[in-house]
């Protein structure tokens, strides 16, 4: 049985660290989702739906905005976290904390709301 070459020796031993490498930085995903911008929004609210606007502003770690309604007078947004294409955003409702967990994906979004024991679903999408 003949020896491999040097050469050949050599990529026997550094095509596993290659293969390792590409492994492990995959495909890269889109970039974490920026909430800033206003969005037109529909909650289910005891089987009816309520229909308003919402804007984020500030930046990473210090975000505010509002949610309006006909329904209800201006709300503030006290916070929001943004985990790649996944957003949470704590706000001051008018039956106490309001929590909006929604994920966006081809500029719209799709999630829950929550408040004071209710809860229902949340939709939208960006306006500017």
């Amino acid at each position: 049985m003949t020896q491999p070459s040097l050469s050949r020796r050599a990529l026997i031993a550094f095509l596993p660290a290659v293969l390792a490498t590409a492994c492990a930085s995959g495909p890269s995903g889109p970039p974490p989702f920026d909430p800033v911008g206003t969005y037109d929004y529909a909650a289910s609210v005891e089987g009816m739906t309520m229909a308003g606007t919402m804007t984020i502003e500030g930046a990473e770690g210090a975000y505010t905005g509002s949610l309006r309604s006909d329904m209800f007078p201006a709300v503030p947004i006290n916070s929001v976290m943004v985990a790649g294409q996944a957003v949470t955003i704590e706000a001051s409702g008018p039956d106490g904390p309001l929590t909006l967990e929604f994920v966006v994906a081809d500029g719209a979004f799709v999630g829950t709301w929550a408040m004071g024991g209710m809860s229902g679903s949340f939709t939208g999408s960006r306006t500017n």
